[in-house]
């Protein structure tokens, strides 16, 4: 009888009792502590990516406009090799360049989405990172969407840059726990030369 009449006491005496309970707190909330940490180093590094290849991006883009004759391969082969050299970090940056001005003989003289063409100065991918180089008919397309209306014989070039990013922490903290999964980021910089052109030596179309 005095054991039935002590089991309410000690059962309050259980429900006080504090010892472990951090512990219990910490098993709680380890999971959301480890993937708030994993997702932290994640979103930084894509960020982190896209910032430094646009930068990078306008850095080679306000090179070319600088340039007042043809360039040669091995300066733009060298591009190359400067982006390379400010995006560090293992993730491989690809650039295609392309050069064009506007062919608009007649009235309003003007290429935009109803008018004129856009003749192909070059296209041209440094060290032939990139195979799939643009081409006449398929760059009339920006011109509805992605270049500023242009006067006759006015030129501007594109920068395209394309980064395939990789998560550091791969397979399923990346793609399930955080939701990122590897994909490939781009830039597209339209910039007008500072001289009448872009040329690039090899190609007869700047004539």
């Amino acid at each position: 009888m005095r054991r039935m009449r002590n089991l309410p006491n000690r059962f309050r005496a259980f429900l006080r009792d504090e010892d472990g309970l951090i512990l219990a707190e910490g098993l709680i909330m380890l999971p959301l502590l480890i993937w708030a940490l994993v997702a932290m180093f994640i979103y930084w590094d894509v960020f982190r990516t896209i910032n430094m290849t646009q930068k990078a991006a306008y850095s080679i883009a306000d090179l070319l406009s600088r340039q007042k004759n043809t360039i040669p391969l091995a300066y733009a082969n060298g591009l190359q090799n400067i982006m390379d050299f400010l995006t560090p970090g293992g993730h491989p940056v690809k650039i295609r360049i392309t050069s064009f001005e506007c062919n608009a003989p007649t009235a309003p003289k003007t290429c935009n989405a109803t008018s004129g063409s856009y003749k192909l100065l070059f296209s041209y991918s440094p060290k032939n990172k990139v195979t799939d180089l643009m081409t006449e008919p398929e760059i009339q397309n920006w011109k509805t969407t992605k270049i500023p209306a242009l006067n006759n014989g006015e030129s501007v070039f594109v920068v395209e840059t394309s980064v395939e990013f990789k998560a550091q922490l791969q397979t399923v903290l990346a793609g399930l726990l955080v939701g990122v999964d590897d994909s490939t980021f781009g830039q597209f910089i339209v910039t007008r030369p500072r001289n009448r052109r872009l040329c690039l030596a090899g190609t007869s179309t700047c004539t």
